[in-house]
């Protein structure tokens, strides 16, 4: 045991030491922080200018009001109207529709505005249908905004018609808002958020992938320049192939953790108190039993893989295909979210390879029961006991194999080699 802790400490120390480490320190949350803030930053900064838009309304009574609620709802930081709309208006009684868009079209080509709506002449009667015209029609936001606008203008002008008078529209038409109180298993409420679940439910997700990808792709090409070094062989002389599998599993996996930590303490002191606020140690503590569980898992099956490699470019192949594993569970993140005891999503959870990763997603939104934790928890511990097996016997074979990666039935054979 001496041995595979001072190979864990020597690959730690080493793998620590590097420049490499540090900058992934310091850019890896930068990288991270960007993604998440620079698409809300542009968009804000997109929406700093008016926005000129033409409206055709065929029923000589939607645009005034339409105009009116736009240009007072929704404004830029320095109070001016965010939208500016005025009317393209038929010239005479002889000209067509197609004529009046022609003209208007021209316009948005031009650049004089950025599009145009056509509200047709039996609209909130016989059509609740308008149309926006623009060379930009992914714009939601824009167009989500005349969309609630023209509703609200539909179901006034509906109570109207109905004898409900304009001063109390408003009121019938305000938005309903809401809280959430989430019930946890012992009756008990908890004050619950959008934001709080998706933050506390993948934050485990992501800490997983970065830990495995960072440290399954150092595992591999650990193994790969010992072999090219032949280094590997004069470790041999002093420890089993098991010894050497398990300090490297082990020491790499201090390395993501040391990362992990220096991670979450900077996010822990921005977050302060809110960060507090979400802490469930019950939680906790069932998350990193799958987080480590977990790890060991995807740890034995990166070896199991890896270990046969021989270049750098089987190196990256290997490592890419066993990270889209981590892939997997992201792309099922919102139908966890919205539905985390759905049969598919119970059935994955019981599927090793995403066991760890299913679980710490459920946990926080709606705590499973207990039989359910205890089974996947043993499966998971099985899994991760079978495949060090696994990984032992390919990796005391394949460290010492060189030239061509080996076929599927050569593995078998060194699976099967007492």
């Amino acid at each position: 045991m001496s041995k595979v802790f001072i190979i864990a400490w020597w690959e730690y120390i080493t793998k620590v030491r590097t420049k490499a480490f540090l900058i992934s320190i310091v850019l890896m949350p930068i990288i991270i922080v960007g993604f998440s803030i620079l698409p809300t930053i542009l968009a804000e900064k997109a929406d700093v200018r008016q926005k000129f838009i033409g409206v055709i309304d065929q029923t000589n009574w939607v645009f005034n009001e339409l105009k009116d609620k736009l240009e007072r709802e929704f404004k830029l930081p320095d109070g001016r109207s965010n939208y500016v709309l005025f009317e393209i208006k038929f010239v005479n009684e002889y000209q067509s529709l197609s004529q009046l868009k022609e003209i208007a079209n021209r316009e948005v080509v031009e650049g004089k505005i950025e599009g145009y709506l056509i509200i047709p002449k039996n609209f909130g009667e016989d059509t609740l249908t308008f149309q926006y015209v623009g060379q930009n029609v992914g714009n939601i936001r824009d167009i989500e905004r005349f969309k609630s606008i023209l509703q609200e203008i539909v179901i006034g002008a509906n109570l109207e018609r109905y004898g409900v008078g304009k001063d109390k529209v408003e009121q019938i038409v305000k938005s309903v808002k809401y809280t959430t109180v989430k019930i946890s298993k012992k009756g008990e409420e908890e004050k619950a958020d959008f934001v709080g679940i998706f933050f506390s439910s993948y934050i485990f997700i992501f800490a997983l992938m970065i830990l495995v990808m960072t440290g399954g792709q150092m595992l591999i090409r650990s193994v790969v320049e010992e072999k090219s070094n032949r280094v590997i062989e004069v470790l041999l002389s002093s420890c089993t192939a098991n010894q050497l599998m398990a300090g490297k599993i082990i020491g790499l996996g201090l390395v993501g953790l040391t990362q992990m930590l220096i991670w979450g303490l900077v996010a822990f002191y921005f977050l302060s108190g809110y960060a507090i606020t979400l802490i469930n140690f019950e939680i906790l503590l069932i998350s990193l039993i799958y987080f480590i569980l977990g790890y060991l898992f995807y740890s034995a099956v990166f070896v199991a893989i890896g270990a046969p490699v021989n270049s750098e470019y089987e190196a990256q192949q290997v490592a890419g295909y066993v990270s889209l594993i981590m892939v997997f569970p992201i792309a099922f993140a919102f139908l966890i979210m919205q539905n985390p005891d759905s049969p598919l999503i119970k059935i994955l959870s019981f599927v090793p390879v995403f066991t760890a990763p299913f679980m710490v997603a459920r946990i926080p939104i709606k705590m499973p029961a207990m039989w359910e934790i205890i089974a996947t928890m043993f499966l998971l511990l099985l899994s991760v006991i079978g495949m060090i097996w696994v990984s032992g016997r390919i990796f005391r074979v394949a460290i010492l194999s060189y030239g061509k990666f080996p076929s599927l039935k050569e593995i078998i054979s060194w699976v099967k080699t007492k």
